[in-house]
């Protein structure tokens, strides 16, 4: 046995077709501390004690959070050797360290060996959970097995009980309905876990580790709420991933954390957002566990940001909303944009703002500062003047950027920035006209939307500027089918045949026929109420690329629902590139729940450049999942 070495018991091994169970009743007993030897020394002393904080039943081991969804490259394969300096006893994983989504069974092998070679940096032993992105299908559960065996299990170390759990089984994450099929079942996860924690009812603290928060939902998973309750009384603190946020949650006294990311698709606006790259770093003693997130460059306590710091940030984030703005006529000369600021909170709320001109716009305010009381709603007006007439179809919207300060839950100040795009909407239609799909936009003539400037830009890559990424689009109709040409300029292409569209220059486009198009709101929601697969999204690309599923699975299409209706085409040009999209009216009747008279459009461009590590999504209009839409926003009447 090395220096390194565990005393670890796994108690199950869950096999296919039934349970087996190894002994579990071992642990480290506690020895007496030892004090520190020092020199007698009379009367004053330089140090403050001898009884040092270790002892021979404490121990430290650390946890890692969602790699994937997006991931960032270099950001887990770095924090390997970092986790070695830190010395745990060991790491747990929450989950999500492929990309996943496929039942391509070479490319889960590659996804797989990538990451057996970073953990294979660490000096210590590493403990594996499924998340979504591991396990989303019955082709990954049985690659899981044959790799990983178990995707749920326990160990005990020292005394403490380590029970990690599968949350797909519980419920997929695109389709919460279901667990995920494969070798693995739900009953037999739950009856294995009564057993395992009815056995270590005497361990002296027990962590409980799963990918997805389950707890953090407005209808939680009674299968959850079953756990709960067999683990009763005891001790116990949980760790999850997913949402790619960190939250401390409080819940039955104990501590229930969600960490943030280790790498996976995060806009790492920093603790207020609960985004930032990390590990959890966790010391077990003789009292209750101390848990420090060991960010990239530094240390953060555990309750960097509980439960109600999250709701309050999220509560601050969306306090600013644009109200719609739609103009008569053809041309924007000038108008009031009307900005709708609420305080939901139960102390006062301050708002500072710069408004900032565009090319087109010129706003007649320059600085906004107002104080809102406790649970109040005020409005401001922002005038907006054309510099010269211009059609709605190429505004570049103004920009309002805030900093929203409050007293947060425990007394400290609380400071975030949010931006807004001021952006009036004309009313817009949709074309008639004959298309033929092939890429090549010579029978479009001119394309009346430009988004040189882009009313929402986000990412983590470099972007200079219309002259790196910009665009210009259009719509038309036939007798039976929605046509969209999009031009893109861009300064380097970037695409591959072996790549998802995801990873690679692409089109995104959305369309809501729905008659409740009008709303925003939160992404999962969106997600778990089925809402998003009564819509049509989908990706465009200049030439093929590799088939992925996360698209079909999470907002239509896939086996139950069918192909997606959307056919698209594309063509190199002299700057970028050209697709042309049609969607056949008749699904878009079937989301309207009858002939479609308006749709609510949304297109993004990601911007990718070669040699550069990440990319930029440029938006026409904000996302209306993301607090910043007017409601509405990017309408368009058929007729």
């Amino acid at each position: 046995m090395t220096r390194r070495s565990l005393v670890l018991v796994a108690s199950t091994l869950v096999l296919l077709g039934g349970c087996a169970q190894l002994g579990m009743h071992w642990w480290a007993e506690a020895a007496p501390t030892p004090s520190l030897s020092v020199p007698p020394t009379p009367g004053a002393t330089p140090w403050t004690g001898t009884e040092p904080l270790d002892d021979p039943s404490s121990f430290h081991f650390a946890v890692v959070s969602d790699r994937t969804g997006e991931h960032r490259d270099g950001v887990f394969a770095a924090a390997m050797p970092r986790v070695n300096l830190l010395q745990p006893a060991f790491v747990v994983s929450v989950g999500d360290l492929i990309e996943g989504y496929t039942d391509d069974a070479d490319r889960l092998a590659r996804e797989w060996d990538e990451i057996e070679g970073y953990v294979g940096q660490l000096e210590m032993p590493f403990f594996y959970a499924a998340g979504n992105h591991d396990m989303s299908n019955a082709a990954m559960a049985e690659a899981w097995q044959q790799r990983f065996g178990p995707s749920y299990y326990d160990f005990r170390y020292k005394g403490v009980h380590f029970v990690v759990l599968n949350s797909e089984l519980f419920a997929m994450v695109h389709d919460p309905s279901k667990p995920v099929p494969g070798p693995y079942t739900q009953a037999g996860q739950m009856a294995w876990v009564e057993e395992a924690l009815a056995a270590n009812r005497e361990a002296r603290w027990t962590f409980v580790i799963i990918h997805q928060p389950l707890w953090d939902s407005p209808k939680i998973h009674p299968d959850w709420l079953r756990v709960e309750e067999l683990l009763g009384e005891r001790p116990y603190t949980v760790f999850a991933g997913h949402y790619h946020r960190y939250t401390r949650h409080k819940r039955r006294g104990r501590d229930y954390v969600t960490l943030a990311t280790t790498g996976g698709g995060s806009r790492l606006r920093g603790t207020p957002w609960g985004e930032f790259d990390h590990v959890a770093f966790v010391r077990v003693g003789k009292d209750e566990p101390v848990i420090a997130n060991v960010v990239l460059d530094g240390v953060l306590p555990v309750d960097v940001r509980d439960e109600a710091f999250r709701r309050q940030v999220s509560q601050m984030a969306e306090a600013i909303v644009p109200l719609p703005l739609v103009g008569a006529g053809a041309t924007f000369r000038k108008g009031r944009l009307r900005l709708q600021i609420s305080n939901p909170l139960d102390r006062p709320l301050e708002i500072e703002g710069r408004i900032e001109g565009s090319e087109d716009l010129e706003p007649g305010v320059a600085r906004v500062s107002r104080e809102v009381a406790a649970g109040g709603v005020i409005h401001v007006e922002v005038p907006l003047r054309a510099r010269a007439p211009v059609p709605y179809e190429r505004l570049a919207p103004a920009r309002a950027h805030f900093t929203l300060r409050a007293a947060g839950p425990d007394g400290a100040p609380i400071e975030i920035e949010v931006e807004r795009a001021l952006a009036p909407d004309g009313r817009f239609r949709v074309g008639r006209g004959q298309v033929t799909l092939d890429g090549d936009l010579s029978e479009w003539g001119t394309l009346r939307y430009v988004a040189d400037a882009p009313a929402e830009i986000e990412g983590h890559g470099l972007y200079r500027g219309s002259q790196d990424a910009s665009f210009r689009f259009d719509l038309r109709q036939d007798a039976e089918r929605l046509y969209l040409a999009v031009q893109v300029v861009d300064d380097s292409v970037v695409a591959s045949a072996a790549a998802t569209a995801r990873e690679q220059d692409h089109v995104l486009v959305s369309l809501d026929a729905r008659p409740e198009r009008a709303e925003n709101g939160n992404l999962f929601a969106m997600i778990r109420a089925g809402a998003l697969r009564k819509m049509v999204t989908s990706y465009a690309t200049l030439g093929p690329a590799r088939p992925d599923p996360i698209l079909s699975l999470f907002a239509g299409g896939g086996p139950e629902v069918g192909p997606s209706p959307v056919e698209t085409a594309s063509l190199r040009t002299a700057d970028g590139y050209a697709v042309e999209l049609a969607v056949p009216h008749s699904r878009l009747d079937e989301h309207a729940g009858g002939a479609w008279q308006g749709l609510r459009l949304n297109l993004t461009v990601s911007d990718f450049d070669e040699g550069e590590p990440d990319h930029m999504n440029l938006s026409w209009r904000p996302s209306r999942f993301g607090g910043g839409a007017a409601e509405g926003a990017g309408s368009i009447s058929r007729r």
